[in-house]
Formats: C-alpha cells, sequence, structure tokens
C-alpha cells in the first residue's frame, strides 16, 4: 500500500514538472485534483494501455519503440478527457508531456527505489 501511495505521488511530481517546464503541458487544480488526475492516469496505465501495446505491436517493433511515445501522450489524453479543465495541452505538448513525465517518474522511481510490482 505504502508503495502504491508512494508511486501515485511520484506520478504527481512528474506532471507538475512536466506543467512547469513545458509551455505547452499545462496542468491546473490543486494537490487534490493532480491526486485524482495521477490515480485516474495510474488507472487508465493499468487497464487500457496493455491492449493499446498489444494491438500496436507492430508498429512499436517498426519505430524502434518510438511509438510507445504515442501511446503514453494517448493515455495523457484519454486521462484529460475523462477529467475536463484539469490537463490542457496541444499535440506535441502531450507527447513532449509524455516524454517528461516518463523519463522523469523513471528516474524517481529509481531514486527512491519504487519497484513496479511488489
Amino acid at each position: 500500500m505504502l508503495n502504491l501511495l508512494l508511486r501515485l505521488l511520484i506520478t504527481m511530481v512528474a506532471l507538475k514538472g512536466a506543467d512547469i517546464l513545458l509551455p505547452n503541458f499545462n496542468l491546473h487544480g490543486g494537490f487534490v485534483t493532480i491526486a485524482v488526475f495521477s490515480l485516474v492516469l495510474g488507472i487508465l496505465n493499468w487497464l487500457i494501455k496493455p491492449i493499446l501495446v498489444f494491438f500496436s505491436i507492430p508498429f512499436i517493433v517498426v519505430t524502434l519503440g518510438l511509438f510507445y511515445l504515442i501511446i503514453n501522450a494517448v493515455i495523457l489524453y484519454v486521462a484529460s478527457l475523462l477529467l475536463p479543465g484539469v490537463l490542457t495541452g496541444t499535440t506535441m505538448g502531450f507527447i513532449i508531456g509524455s516524454l517528461f513525465v516518463s523519463i522523469l517518474h523513471w528516474m524517481l522511481s529509481f531514486i527512491f527505489r519504487v519497484r513496479k510490482h511488489e
């Protein structure tokens, strides 16, 4: 349970970092709003992302894994549709934002030794 809460907090920090540093990636709301958005993003990553990855395997192989970035951007976009007004951005904002959030999430998870499955 503690691992799940720590991963949620890391996602919140990564999203806020992308909001601060990227001009076309705007996160609106306070702590609770960002926490709910991070929770929705985690649920989408758990439910929808494996299905998208499965059906996108040919594209992922042909693009040498770069299509995975598009899948992450789609997940961010769907989360922004489910909670309107929390995250706004352009198409490139979602793509670069998903890259930034993924890298920052990975770095923070490595620093705090948070495992994906425990």
